[in-house]
């Protein structure tokens, strides 16, 4: 069995608070893919108490085509928060990288 010894990396791209909600965008890497993730975790008694939203997009390192962490990382620096997550799904299909993509929504009841 080999041992891991490095770390992955973790970029957040954007990272918000206020009274109603935390926003936070992150893009982190595992050992065989890549994700670009947007998060809302509502706070106490605003949006509709209990849910927490994400919405991500996972691409296979082995289906990249060349493309590097750091080329992803700074495409989408670049782009605008809010056509992030579409100008992402937009450079993926462009260049034939096939990615899974979905929104979460669950409920906690610990809120």
């Amino acid at each position: 069995m080999q041992l891991e010894l490095f770390d992955y990396r973790r970029d957040r791209l954007f990272d918000s608070e206020n009274q109603i909600a935390h926003y936070y965008d992150v893009l982190s890497e595992t050992h065989d893919s890549i994700s670009y993730s947007e998060h809302i975790d509502p706070k106490k008694g605003y949006a509709i108490c209990g849910m927490e939203y994400e919405e991500y997009v996972d691409v296979k390192k082995d289906k990249l085509g060349g493309l590097t962490y750091d080329q992803i990382l700074s495409y989408l620096k670049d782009a605008k928060k809010e056509d992030r997550l579409e100008k992402y799904k937009a450079l993926l299909k462009f260049r034939n990288i096939p990615f899974e993509a979905d929104l979460f929504t669950w409920n906690n009841d610990d809120l």
